[in-house]
């Protein structure tokens, strides 16, 4: 699957909780076998998996699996789900007296609040799960590599648990978490305190590893040696940073967007240009800092904070994706237009972009790039799929990819018991989680930020008419 929009889908989160509903109160499982007192490597016997998983048939390594606390004081359901797979059998369970400079790795999901198995069925786990449920197995799994944790995290996300007052208030909390669960991990696998470990993970992940970092970083024995992070199409920032910043390069990505037209790209490009947008991003960085990112709103608009916030609550509850698709149906009910006055529309469109002076800004517009391309997208350059704008459905050599639904296995008791996952609740992919112990606590906010107060809310942005 072609992920358009990487660097902008940074919320995958889309399973929103009704106003009003209970927090959810959840707890680990204590399955048969369990030992008794502090982590050592006795557990690693109790969390391997060892019972059949329903519809695999493929030969898979060694594994383990389980719920590990993150050790918050007076919160001890507070847990982190993990299932890890060998690179070799026995590469795990090293003994600690034993020399290994091996890396190992850990994977997050992004969100907030999305599964890590969500990436372990679908990206780069050793199954890959197929529209009839049954799996497949993944040749360029990661832990052909490496040693490999997939882990559901924060606490309460996927199959991780947590008590009614114990979700994380900030990410500085979530750092303090999974500080604790690493304390925790290399009791039960000793050969992992010392080896290399690479931290990687995507989207809301660009969030949380920073954080995660921060911490092992500033504590003075931490129970890792932390080598190197890794973030992919990461939330990094302001939304001017994630959402207006790559609008050209997702443009020069996928120039199906703009019909391939070079005038159109040219126009993008200026338009990047005079927004301050066309930034080197590099590390480390020699040009000094860089300039603040200010969305300019349109001088046709009003006030463009307003405007702005009025539109996320037009579409709260949705995700980008969910958010782009509406839109494309509000237009499509608006009246259709006809084929050979849509081309003419794609005419006059691109006149005005070559009649315009050079060094304006779009009056409308500002510097809403990303919008703006939308709107081109949807109105001149392509007869969109399934009868919708869908930006995981950008046709290309794997189009149409099927669907995958991975709930009906994991809430299957026979896996449940296998990876000794928890009784208390089911799984989900993704949910809105409930930073502060308050679901929806952003209300009156764009409902992707799902309350995380360490990061920056849209209405924090600053806001100026374009200069003349």
């Amino acid at each position: 699957m072609l992920r358009l929009f990487a660097l902008l889908l940074v919320f995958d989160a889309v399973c929103v909780l009704a106003q009003g509903q209970s927090i959810p109160n959840t707890w680990p499982q204590d399955y048969p076998g369990k030992p008794s007192g502090d982590f050592s490597p006795e557990w690693q016997n109790y969390f391997e998996v060892k019972d059949p998983l329903p519809n695999v048939t493929v030969p898979l390594t060694r594994s383990f699996a389980g719920s590990i606390p993150v050790n918050r004081a007076g919160h001890p359901n507070d847990t982190l789900f993990f299932w890890a797979f060998e690179k070799q059998n026995g590469s795990l369970t090293v003994p600690a007296n034993k020399t290994n400079l091996e890396p190992w790795v850990i994977w997050l999901q992004g969100g907030p609040g999305s599964s890590g198995m969500l990436g372990f069925t679908e990206e780069n786990g050793p199954l890959r799960i197929q529209p009839d449920s049954s799996f497949v197995a993944n040749n360029f799994s990661w832990n052909v590599l490496a040693d490999t944790f997939w882990i559901d995290q924060p606490v309460g996300t996927g199959w991780s648990t947590a008590d009614s007052t114990g979700y994380v208030a900030d990410e500085d909390q979530t750092g303090e978490d999974f500080l604790g669960f690493l304390s925790n991990v290399v009791k039960v696998f000793p050969s992992l305190a010392t080896r290399p470990l690479y931290l990687t993970g995507e989207s809301y992940a660009g969030t949380y590893i920073p954080y995660i970092t921060k911490h092992i970083f500033s504590t003075p024995n931490p129970p890792v040696k932390l080598r190197k992070i890794a973030i992919g199409d990461g939330s990094l920032g302001s939304l001017a940073t994630i959402r207006e910043l790559p609008t050209l390069n997702i443009i020069e990505t996928n120039p199906q967007l703009i019909n391939y037209d070079p005038d159109v790209f040219n126009y993008f490009k200026e338009q990047e240009h005079l927004c301050g947008f066309d930034l080197n991003l590099t590390y480390p960085q020699t040009g000094g800092n860089f300039p603040t990112l200010l969305i300019q709103s349109g001088s046709s608009q009003s006030s463009a904070e307003s405007l702005l916030l009025e539109s996320e609550s037009r579409y709260a509850g949705l995700s980008w994706k969910g958010r782009i698709a509406k839109k494309f149906l509000e237009k499509q009910t608006e009246g259709s237009v006809p084929l050979e006055r849509r081309h003419q529309k794609r005419e006059e469109w691109k006149r005005d972009l070559s009649g315009r002076p050079n060094g304006t800004i779009d009056p409308f517009y500002g510097c809403d790039l990303f919008d703006e391309m939308v709107d081109y997208a949807l109105n001149f350059s392509f007869p969109w799929t399934n009868g919708g704008f869908d930006v995981y459905d950008i046709p290309d050599g794997t189009n149409p990819e099927p669907p995958a639904n991975a709930r009906p296995f994991f809430n299957d008791d026979r896996t449940r018991a296998a990876i000794h996952a928890p009784t208390s609740k089911n799984w989900s992919s993704s949910f809105s989680y409930p930073f502060g112990n308050v679901h929806n606590r952003s209300a009156g906010l764009p409902s992707n930020q799902h309350g995380d107060p360490s990061v920056e809310y849209v209405r924090q942005l600053v806001f100026r008419a374009p200069q003349s």
